[in-house]
């Protein structure tokens, strides 16, 4: 008897043959370079959600270092250099700032005639209107 589940998911390189070596029936394709793209961005929001999750210091650690390898994968796939990456991060800190204040916002109160007001209309899953 055996059971069969659905994974729809990017793995690593060795995670194939490591499944086959263990009788796990695995079946799997290559991608094109667009799916192949697509995969990485879903894989970056996975990786990103288990590190949100995880409380273990040590299992952070292995999950962030899965969301780096996810992240410099993805850059290589669309050709992004870590300088650019780098640049980016650089000017938006400028820009910003860093993280290392701490802010962290609970609601803001906008006027409707303020420009800025579209921002968040326009991510009403990300920014729910409150009464």
């Amino acid at each position: 008897m055996y059971q069969k589940f659905k994974t729809n998911i990017l793995v690593r390189d060795k995670r194939i043959e490591e499944m086959e070596s263990i009788g796990i029936s695995v079946d799997y394709k290559k991608l094109n370079r667009e799916d192949y793209v697509k995969a990485l961005r879903k894989k970056v929001v996975e990786e990103a959600q288990e590190v949100a999750e995880e409380e273990n210091r040590e299992k952070l650690v292995y999950e962030l270092a899965d969301l780096r390898e996810v992240v410099q994968a993805l850059t290589d796939a669309v050709g992004i250099t870590e300088t650019e990456i780098s640049e980016a991060q650089n000017k938006k800190r400028e820009k910003a700032g860093g993280f290392a204040e701490r802010h962290f916002t609970n609601f803001v109160v906008i006027e409707n005639n303020n420009p800025a007001i579209e921002y968040y209309l326009q991510r009403p899953n990300k920014y729910p209107k409150i009464k």
